[in-house]
């Protein structure tokens, strides 16, 4: 059951593009009394034999078969031996027409967010077609430059010799040579059979793989370089002195041995001829889309970039980073910017109000001061800094307040830790 609907699922994507379009059938048509009309056959269908109808469409064989078409192998041949899988095939191919008809009947297609998808699917296709016949005219590599650059770069393509080597495994030298003097008159295989401590091999030959020459590693046996060593000395067939490894002593023998050369060019032209391809691929799009940018005039703004990467600050943390600045000049800026940016956060009124006082207090600008609050007193009539704004309209030219006048409660602002009259 779940591997019938792995392949049901699979089929999905086919059906969505398979446009069953049928027309209504000719002739042979039968009416009930009072009923809608009902499609049948009288004759051989040229579009194949009929299967289902939906809505006066027909759904022919052609039709399965052409889903069937654009399917693996292996599940094509699954849904036409199988009646079962076959039928399923028919009722997802139904189902689909189905729902379309029912879609369009419905209105579907003037939903806006259908419409939204519908054209950024548009917008896609179009470009992917566009490309693609663009990038028709990029010639093929020729074979002269794929071989050339092979010739011409030997280095890439190097491999480390090879060689399969079998070892008879022993305790002591002793052991060993006495192995040596075995081999002259049995088989390889018998004395490694009878005489080779390392069981996982001795039944096999003793093979224990390939060993190469940019490494000391032997499979099996470890770091031993002195068995690599031999390995590239001897010609295949050959058997060595006996060796020494971290763990014990060996006699080996080397097959199938390959020096260390450059990969043939038939085992590496695809890889070559694929890596220039993309080369000039590469080179035809860079220049194809620098003259299209000329061609519509694209600027990009590098230093708009950088703004649009910082991160967005809200109007409570743009006002403390206000407060936070170091010098007056950058204050009122900030100050400024929580203004425009969020008039109507309870920011924005501190933050107007803030500009005026830094103006009149820290930097002894008294007219922009005054445009500062006369400003900030049209803007915002009803807050509770306007006794404040007012009173430093009448008092901050004079450094202190008059005598019998102290400085208004509502001048201390508690959202300003450390108090207004702090220093930069």
């Amino acid at each position: 059951m779940i591997r019938i609907r792995s392949l049901s699922l699979s089929l999905a994507g086919f059906l969505v593009v398979l446009g069953l379009t049928g027309c209504a059938g000719s002739g042979g048509g039968k009416k009930s009394s009072g009923g809608p009309k009902v499609w049948s056959p009288s004759k051989p269908d040229p579009a194949g034999t009929v299967i289902a109808i939906v809505a006066g469409r027909r759904i022919t064989r052609r039709d399965v078969d052409s889903v069937l078409a654009a399917a693996p192998p292996n599940i094509r041949e699954n849904y036409l031996e199988d009646p079962e899988q076959y039928k399923m095939l028919v009722d997802r191919i139904v189902q689909q027409e189905t729902i379309y008809l029912a879609a369009q009947k419905a209105g579907t297609e003037s939903d806006s967010a259908y419409r939204a998808e519908a054209e950024a699917q548009r917008r896609q296709t179009l470009m992917r077609h566009f490309y693609q016949k663009a990038t028709r005219s990029v010639p093929l590599v020729p074979d002269s430059a794929v071989r050339g650059y092979y010739d011409t770069h030997l280095s890439e393509f190097q491999m480390p010799g090879r060689a399969r080597v079998r070892h008879i495994q022993v305790a002591t030298q002793a052991k060993a040579r006495d192995v040596l003097k075995r081999l002259r008159s049995v088989s390889w295989e018998q004395v490694c059979a009878r005489f080779s401590t390392d069981k996982v091999t001795a039944k096999s030959g003793g093979v224990v793989g390939f060993v190469t020459s940019d490494a000391d590693l032997v499979p099996g046996v470890g770091k031993a370089p002195a068995i690599v060593a031999a390995a590239f000395r001897l010609k295949d067939g050959e058997t060595s002195e006996p060796l020494k490894s971290e763990r014990a002593w060996h006699v080996i023998r080397v097959d199938n041995k390959s020096d260390a050369g450059p990969r043939p060019f038939a085992q590496v032209e695809r890889q070559v001829r694929e890596t220039l391809q993309g080369e000039q691929t590469d080179i035809f799009q860079k220049t194809w889309m620098d003259s299209l940018k000329r061609a519509y005039g694209v600027v990009v703004f590098t230093d708009s970039i950088e703004v649009a990467m910082k991160p967005i600050s809200s109007p409570a943390e743009l006002f403390a980073r206000a407060q936070a600045a170091a010098s007056a000049r950058d204050r009122i800026e900030l100050f400024r910017e929580v203004t425009t940016k969020y008039p109507n956060d309870k920011s924005a009124i501190q933050a107007a109000f803030m500009i005026g006082f830094t103006y009149a207090e820290e930097l002894g600008d008294y007219p922009a001061a005054r445009t500062a609050f006369e400003d900030f007193l049209r803007k915002y009539p009803k807050s509770d800094l306007v006794t404040s704004a007012k009173w430093m309209l009448e008092n901050m030219e004079h450094g202190v307040p008059p005598p019998g006048i102290g400085v208004p409660d509502t001048l201390r602002l508690e959202m300003l830790p450390g108090g207004m009259n702090s220093k930069p």
